[in-house]
């Protein structure tokens, strides 16, 4: 059976084979922007993390990620904070450590 309309080298189209018309832009600029702000998000506060991942402690501390495990599990010298299976380390408590140490 066979086909018809195959152009024998599709990388050659033309506007008529595209049908776009030369003077129509296919897309207009807009002074505004896309989402106007919302009195909502503009009031939400956006506050730093309370807690360090250990992952974070052992970039802090230039340690592979099984030694801060370690360490988290082991010290005394700062607040090590476990939730279900995630340990979170209290920022202030190990930024005193730290400076401490």
């Amino acid at each position: 059976m066979p086909m018809t309309n195959v152009r024998k080298n599709p990388a050659k189209l033309t506007r008529e084979d595209l049908k776009i018309a030369p003077e129509s832009p296919t897309m207009e600029l807009s002074e505004t922007p896309a989402v106007e702000p919302s009195d909502q998000t503009s009031k939400t506060v956006r506050h730093a993390p309370l807690v360090y991942r250990v992952e974070e402690i052992a970039q802090l501390l230039a340690i592979s990620n099984r030694a801060a495990y370690n360490l988290c599990n082991t010290t005394k010298d700062f607040k090590v904070i476990r939730l279900g299976t995630s340990i979170r380390v209290s920022k202030q408590s190990f930024d005193d450590w730290f400076a401490a140490v």
